[in-house]
């Protein structure tokens, strides 16, 4: 009786254990189609435009300097709003069912590290400059704190640009 009983008790532990020696399912490799897909939903870009005569300063020049910063931060700004998001706050004052006062403000936060500038020109009195963030290179960048935090560096290959 005793036997039977420990081989009752003794089967479904030995079970349990062979759920545990099953291979894990084989992912199948992902096709250059999906790899593609993927690449394009992790590309921004972003434009930022400032008006040359509206900056400050004493000569065209100065304002033209003034106006190339003013686009990139805008772009900028653009860049954080799609990949962190736009914090709105909105205050209605109503009295006797009537809108007395309406107020919205928007407000951007984030960090953007790795962006480059595709162009950066003029069209009559606006400057304009085109940024572009691809996700990819913001797990590169990660990689390459983590191995300089490690005490390890990257070498990269010698560029000539011209």
């Amino acid at each position: 009786m005793k036997s039977y009983l420990s081989a009752i008790l003794i089967i479904p532990l030995l079970s349990a254990c062979a759920h545990f020696a099953e291979k894990p399912p084989v992912v199948p490799e992902p096709t250059a189609e999906e790899k593609a897909e993927v690449i394009k939903k992790s590309l921004f870009t972003s434009v930022g435009y400032a008006s040359i005569d509206a900056q400050p300063g004493n000569s065209f020049d100065l304002k033209m300097l003034n106006a190339i910063k003013a686009s990139k931060i805008e772009a900028y700004k653009e860049m954080v709003e799609q990949i962190h998001g736009v914090l709105i706050r909105a205050d209605d004052t109503v009295e006797g069912a009537v809108l007395i006062d309406d107020k919205i403000e928007a407000q951007v936060k984030g960090l953007v590290r790795g962006a480059r500038i595709l162009k950066s020109y003029h069209e009559g009195g606006v400057y304009i400059t085109e940024l572009e963030f691809d996700m990819q290179t913001l797990l590169f960048l990660q990689k390459t704190e983590a191995s300089q935090q490690a005490g390890k560096t990257i070498r990269v290959k010698p560029s000539v640009y011209y």
